[in-house]
């Protein structure tokens, strides 16, 4: 059975450990990815900006900020892909922190165990966003690639939030919680979210009963060394 048949499944190709651990090789297209769904969040080979897939299209985040669109032949190292077709709604109001709007969500959701996608648009108070830049190999991990990555500001923005809430129990393979990427409503800007406060929005909440993920067919993988890497996962997520 494909992944498009089965309800309110997540597809991801590899984990955020290899990521972290600087596998940053594309392994799966673009192309493929949309065969999974029509929305989602991840990176691209050699970590060349944060992916954003809105509406079956993929944006990508370039080092000022600013996203573009982008062809379906690029390849990614690691995304999370779903079909965002069956969701409740929820209005959203005044929330000033990231933290406080995790908290709500929180109280929004069945379960913790569960898997969810979240679709959030409408004006924000504030955003705080950052963006990866492009990596040459050979490649450093993560902790290190991202020390001087570019942040960026916007106030008073209309705009779009893709992701992500995965169980605690995920830890290794996805990252526990909230993970959420940004693109303004004139589509010119985005990036991961490290900080947010909502004036109104809608919020649309999709619980997630399958989650599927493929293991990337190559040497750096099959030969990579597995360690808990929670804390350097905190530290490039936060």
């Amino acid at each position: 059975m494909d992944e498009l048949d089965t309800p309110n499944h997540i597809y991801q190709i590899s984990t955020i450990n290899a990521l972290v651990s600087g596998l940053y090789d594309g392994c799966v297209s673009l192309s493929k990815l949309l065969q999974k769904g029509n929305f989602g969040i991840g990176t691209f080979k050699g970590l060349d900006g944060e992916l954003t897939l809105l509406d079956g299209i993929f944006y990508r985040t370039r080092p000022d900020g600013t996203i573009y669109v982008c062809s379906k032949n690029d390849f990614v190292p690691f995304a999370v892909i779903t079909e965002f077709e069956n969701y409740d709604i929820h209005d959203i109001h005044d929330l000033n922190s990231y933290h406080d709007i995790q908290e709500k969500f929180d109280s929004l959701i069945e379960s913790t165990n569960v898997f969810y996608a979240f679709y959030i648009e409408g004006k924000f108070n504030y955003v705080r966003t950052r963006t990866v830049v492009k990596q040459e190999m050979p490649y450093k991990p993560m902790a290190e690639a991202v020390k001087n990555q570019p942040i960026f500001e916007y106030k008073d923005i209309d705009g779009y939030i893709v992701g992500f809430r995965c169980p605690s129990f995920i830890k290794g393979i996805n990252v526990p919680g909230y993970h959420f990427h940004f693109v303004s409503k004139d589509k010119k800007f985005g990036g991961h979210i490290s900080e947010l406060s909502i004036k109104n929005a809608t919020a649309f909440v999709q619980n997630c009963s399958c989650f599927r993920m493929e293991i990337p067919e190559n040497e750096s993988f099959y030969n990579m060394e597995v360690k808990d890497r929670s804390d350097e996962i905190k530290e490039v997520e936060k």
